[in-house]
């Protein structure tokens, strides 16, 4: 019998439905792919008509010294040339064969480097104008800002709306993609995020950690915790474990199953009835919304060892207590980190946690795949063979964190006002140029996007 903790074991109760969606996507894929073949014969004629003639203006070879004026009217010399340069130059049909003549290799990547930055620059550009056509976005000296709020857009998080509404040409789509709306939660709870630098510095790590975002706009770290003498290891782990995965991996409602004790804990649909089991735990939704008053459930940090966390639970700290300044690796505030972190030696328990963008402290520059935070929701304990939980494919964050979105919600405008008061207290701080009206508005906004997100899972159900 497969462990019931493993991804395999709930891999396996969805194979065949996984299966059949596969095939599906085949199929578009194969569609796709016939179409773009079309689509290719018919540019044929154009690329075989591309760059005819020579590909430059000028050739010249005057006392071993060769220039050449290409299309673009950028003028190349090279010192001790032959004429075998010369007539290699007006034997060549492309304009890198030109070039590769022309420059040594150093020079050539300097170039291509340049060509690159100024494609990219072209790209965002053409891209911001595009995202302008949908009401949520403006741009002003050549920023992209969402509307309503004075922080313009980090040039990495430009470029994944840009990504995002590839091939989306209606507002209706963009608004109804989770992508989106996740991206955009994200964003809009770095505004709230007092310490800019922070935030910015934020984007440029999950990207490059390549994070995962909820649809709350809330992203995932792993942490390891020490358990305390007393704690259920094996009921907690089971509660946390495998009500997340229904969530993730199955994409179903805890609610709908039910915990029973039968020399070890198995799980079994509420609606069955001959199941054989006699001793009822509880139902899994419950047991995991009691998890922060089981007292059998403690865990501690491996460095003091008298910190409380208990699964299901959100851990804080004023945000003044902790230390925003980037220039340091360790210091006051909780940490989190990616898979490129080594926490191995940091405790006998590798955990998930859930982390609200507005509340990180600092990513330190000299570390690679750590931050702090002044608060954090403790989501599951993981098995060894499941510390990096996040890579697996299957398992889809999107509609975890609901428990801790709720918490984040709770009066949410008095805790980002009061944060940013705190920020004020510090020594190292970095405060946005941000009113009151505005910090309202995008409290607003993520309230109202709370509301459609709630109103949609309820039209499904």
């Amino acid at each position: 019998m497969k462990n019931l903790f493993s991804l395999d074991w709930f891999k396996s109760e969805r194979q065949v439905e996984l299966e059949q969606l596969k095939n599906k996507e085949q199929k578009l894929k194969n569609k796709l792919l016939e179409q773009q073949l079309d689509n290719k014969k018919d540019d044929l004629g154009y690329v075989l008509t591309f760059n005819n003639g020579k590909p430059y203006n000028n050739l010249r070879l005057i006392n071993n010294i060769l220039s050449v004026t290409l299309r673009d009217n950028t003028l190349l010399t090279k010192t001790n040339a032959t004429e075998k340069d010369y007539y290699a130059i007006k034997a060549a049909s492309l304009e890198e064969e030109v070039i590769s003549i022309m420059i040594c290799p150093e020079q050539k990547e300097e170039r291509d480097a340049l060509e690159k930055e100024y494609r990219k620059k072209e790209t965002l550009r053409n891209g911001i104008e595009f995202l302008t056509k949908f009401s949520m976005f403006t741009v002003k000296n050549d920023s992209l800002y969402l509307k309503g709020v004075d922080r313009s857009i980090p040039q990495l998080l430009a470029e994944r709306f840009l990504e995002i509404t590839d091939g989306l040409y209606f507002e209706e789509e963009v608004e109804r993609s989770i992508e989106f709306c996740s991206l955009r939660k994200f964003w809009l709870k770095c505004c709230l995020n007092p310490n800019a630098q922070s935030a910015e510095d934020l984007y440029v790590f999950l990207a490059h950690h390549q994070f995962n975002l909820d649809n709350h706009g809330n992203f995932y770290a792993y942490r390891r915790v020490v358990s305390k003498t007393g704690t259920d290891v094996e009921l907690v782990d089971f509660i946390s474990n495998t009500y997340n995965k229904v969530k993730a991996i199955w994409k179903k409602k805890p609610i709908d199953f039910e915990v029973f004790d039968d020399n070890g804990y198995v799980l079994v649909p509420s609606q069955k009835q001959n199941h054989g089991y006699n001793k009822h735990v509880g139902n899994l939704q419950d047991l995991y919304l009691d998890l922060p008053n089981m007292s059998s459930n403690s865990y501690t940090s491996a460095h003091t060892g008298r910190e409380d966390y208990k699964v299901g639970s959100v851990i804080s700290m004023p945000r003044h207590q902790g230390d925003d300044n980037n220039q340091m690796s360790c210091s006051k505030g909780f940490h989190a980190a990616s898979k490129a972190y080594d926490y191995s030696s940091f405790g006998d328990t590798p955990i998930l946690v859930i982390i609200n963008p507005m509340d990180v402290l600092s990513v330190p520059m000299g570390e690679v795949g750590k931050l702090r935070t002044c608060r954090w929701f403790f989501a599951m304990t993981l098995t060894e063979d499941e510390e990096h939980i996040l890579d697996d494919e299957d398992f889809d964050v999107t509609d975890l964190g609901d428990v801790f979105e709720e918490a984040c919600g709770q009066d949410l405008e008095n805790y980002v006002l009061n944060s940013f008061t705190e920020e004020v207290q510090r020594h190292t701080f970095t405060i946005p140029q941000m009113s009151n009206m505005q910090i309202n508005k995008i409290v607003k906004s993520l309230n109202q996007m709370k509301e459609e997100i709630e109103e949609r899972i309820q039209s499904i159900i």
